[in-house]
């Protein structure tokens, strides 16, 4: 338990000198860059860099409040468990891992956090060890190895620039930028590569608290953010296409959704997809701003479910959910809380980004598919929020539950997490921005937010009254219009496909062949350092023999 408080301290004291840090860099606009050559080979410097500024600063502070916050509630939610010591120690590598890859303008040294994340995620989502936790682990394993792949094409290629640090780029070609793409996206589980995520929820709560807030899928687009000026002199027309696919069908299927967990992973996902749309309309610093403030109040969403969970004897299923209110008010209320945050109802942290984004677009010159799709992606945000309050706050009695309390430790995480849910997006709104007075739209474009989001509600309520059945119908819009059971189908017929190849050729007739060669071979060489090192010798006995055959 000691374990947990002192690491839980130690991030947040970091976390506070990293933001005041923030605030002075962003007020006297600097940055700091620190070069530790390592060695030097064939004109190629192998150097660790570290690039210090007000966005690096800002972001390692919100990843290092979270960080602290789950610590405090792992205390109390992991306490029963077997194996806490390696729980925290895979937590600190994570956090650490993110870290590295945060600081780091160099590739490779991205690339070591970026391989680091990726295997730390693995080893906490088959924590468990049963066979979901490890088709889980393995499917998000192999789609992050994609992403994997276009980094190390990527470093062999600016290899050839003679220069890993990509600061010192002022443009790339398209091969490059198409693999930067890939790879962000491929972390940041977007369309095509979008079902990974709903499936990383069989980890610990804790885990998907940090990993899906601030860690994990938001290291795609922070990379992407890193690379803005680059990125705004092209055209991301294809980028754009692929966050709406994803912010549609993620949000979709989060309305028919029954997993309180998959609901909110699904939410995540849409809401990654919107900050790679605001990001392809080139406005990073708007990504940046929702960034921040998504990692607030997405991780305090999680911490409540998982008390729910919790008290629920393991039952994820949000139609069994009853009278929470009366047994656990304190967590119900910061759960309804971020909910409303994750909609955007107003100064609320969601609020003052998603209100900022979408009055931003309506400002630019959209074409009209973009527009319904952005609006319609928005009523459903709003809908599958709001379903979850109606089920969390509903008085009919399904499932009578015989011992309920809070915990003090896991309340005091959430509460300080619930401030930032209210008066972050503010605060924020104030140091980065500090004005929004270039914001002009007509009456009706103003009201048409409050449209959208009453529009929501009540396409919320539909569903909430509705009965939906398990049929054909519903699991064409849970699984993602079917996408994610052709994907898992995929992934199963190419593990299928490497398995023939090993039985045939690496356990088949090749390795008999190559076995029977290396025997020969083996001792073929044998012979012949017999012969090389006692030459002398058996020339001798050869000799003996010639001569007693001549004497005879």
């Amino acid at each position: 338990m000691m374990i947990y408080f002192l690491m839980m301290i130690m991030f947040m004291i970091y976390s506070i000198m990293l933001f005041l840090l923030s605030l002075i860099f962003k007020n006297f606009n600097l940055n700091i860059f620190f070069e530790w050559n390592i060695f030097y080979n064939n004109s190629m410097n192998f150097n660790m860099l570290i690039y210090i500024d007000y966005m690096m600063l800002m972001f390692l502070s919100i990843v290092f409040i979270i960080s602290s916050m789950i610590l405090c509630y792992s205390s109390e939610y992991m306490y029963m468990d077997k194996n806490y010591l390696q729980f925290i120690y895979l937590l600190f590598m994570f956090i650490m891992s993110m870290m590295l890859m945060i600081i780091s303008p160099n590739l490779i040294s991205i690339m070591l956090g970026w391989d680091m994340l990726g295997l730390i995620s693995y080893c906490l989502i088959i924590y468990y060890q049963n066979l979901y936790s490890y088709n889980c682990g393995m499917l998000t394993f192999l789609s992050n190895r994609i992403g994997d792949i276009m980094m190390i094409m990527l470093l062999s290629i600016m290899f050839n620039y003679s220069s890993w640090n990509f600061m010192n780029f002022n443009n790339l070609n398209n091969l490059m930028i198409l693999l930067i793409i890939m790879l962000s996206i491929t972390k940041s589980a977007q369309y095509p590569f979008s079902t990974w995520l709903p499936a990383a929820m069989a980890a610990p709560t804790p885990v998907s608290s940090l990993v899906h807030s601030s860690t994990l899928v938001t290291a795609g687009i922070y990379l992407m953010i890193r690379f803005n000026y680059i990125m705004m002199n092209i055209n991301l027309m294809y980028l754009n296409i692929l966050s709406m696919l994803t912010m549609l069908f993620s949000s979709i299927s989060a309305n028919f959704e029954f997993d309180i967990k998959k609901i909110i992973a699904l939410s995540t996902l849409s809401q990654l997809g919107l900050m790679f749309n605001i990001y392809s309309n080139k406005m990073y610093m708007l990504s940046f701003f929702h960034l921040l403030t998504h990692a607030m109040f997405k991780s305090m969403l999680f911490m409540c479910a998982g008390i729910i969970i919790h008290y629920m004897n393991n039952n994820q299923d949000i139609r069994n959910l009853s009278n929470l209110m009366n047994y656990i008010p304190m967590t119900i209320l910061m759960f309804n809380l971020s909910s409303m945050s994750l909609s955007g109802m107003f100064f609320m942290s969601g609020f003052f980004s998603k209100d900022f984004m979408l009055e931003s677009m309506f400002m630019m010159k959209l074409n009209i598919i973009n527009f319904i799709l952005m609006l319609f992606s928005t009523m459903l945000t709003v809908s599958y929020s709001f379903r979850l309050l109606f089920y969390s706050l509903k008085f009919n009695f399904k499932i009578m539950y015989m011992y309920m309390y809070e915990s003090k430790f896991m309340n005091y995480s959430m509460i300080i997490l619930s401030i930032l849910s209210i008066l972050g997006g503010s605060m924020l709104n104030l140091f980065l921005f500090n004005s929004i007075e270039y914001i002009y739209l007509t009456k009706f474009m103003k009201k048409l937010i409050m449209i959208i989001c009453m529009m929501g509600i009540i396409f919320s309520k539909i569903l909430y009254k509705m009965k939906l059945n398990l049929n054909l119908f519903f699991m064409f819009f849970n699984k993602m219009w079917l996408f994610n059971i052709y994907i898992n189908l995929n992934t199963f017929n190419y593990l299928n496909m490497s398995k023939m190849m090993n039985l045939m050729n690496d356990k088949g007739w090749i390795e008999y062949i190559e076995i029977y060669m290396m025997y020969y071979l083996f001792n073929y060489n044998l012979l012949n350092k017999l012969i090389n090192n006692n030459f002398f010798k058996l020339l001798m006995f050869l000799m003996y023999l010639i001569i007693m055959m001549i004497l005879i």
